[in-house]
């Protein structure tokens, strides 16, 4: 959202289907609203009116509307504020019901997202995910699935990756066998087949 503040026709910009998705707000506030993020003046404000006219100027192009990163009472205006009849997503984070930190979303967020008929990907940043006495390697990624597939149901849990940011991925996940070492893992946990594939791609 940050890079189209001050857009003069973005309407027009938007309607040419090129960008399929728009995360509202990063780690620094913005015009449209607060960040989640400690960097914020104030992690609490609301979405401001920008904000709310940013968010129907992508429901109105079929841009989805990606609410990681975004403060808690910006994310529920931009739910009140959303085409109910199309998804929301939140595309790297993880959950609160199993660490809670600044970035991850709660249970009723979840629902919130599962409800619109969207997906959460789970980001693959070990200081997002990791809780005291926990696993180091996927099955840190795989907990944060459970839990949403607990609360959202199976339909709502995807991969977040982040790999294009500064992470630092779980044991395991540094190199490209850590989706296969994942899907082992979630395979010996019993997870049926078609379950495992819409994680990877299919509610996505």
């Amino acid at each position: 959202g940050h890079a189209l503040e001050g857009c003069p026709d973005l309407d027009r910009f938007l309607a040419g289907g090129t960008i399929t998705r728009v995360t509202l707000v990063h780690l620094i506030d913005c015009g449209y609203g607060p960040t989640s993020s400690p960097l914020s003046r104030n992690t609490e404000a609301p979405l401001t009116d920008a904000g709310r006219a940013f968010v129907q100027a992508l429901d109105r192009s079929r841009t989805l509307v990606d609410l990681a990163h975004i403060g808690r009472r910006a994310f529920w205006d931009a739910v009140d504020a959303h085409d109910r009849a199309l998804p929301l997503v939140a595309t790297h984070t993880g959950v609160c019901g199993v660490t809670p930190h600044w970035r991850n979303l709660d249970d009723d967020q979840i629902r919130a997202i599962a409800d619109s008929g969207g997906t959460i990907g789970v980001i693959f940043a070990q200081n997002f995910l990791g809780r005291p006495g926990g696993p180091r390697d996927v099955a840190m990624v795989a907990e944060h699935l459970e839990h949403i597939v607990r609360i959202g149901g199976e339909a709502c849990a995807s991969l977040g990756s982040d790999y294009d940011g500064a992470i630092v991925p779980p044991l395991g996940m540094r190199d490209g066998l850590g989706i296969p070492r994942l899907v082992d893992h979630l395979l010996t946990k019993g997870w049926p087949r078609s379950r495992i594939l819409a994680v990877l791609g299919g509610n996505a």
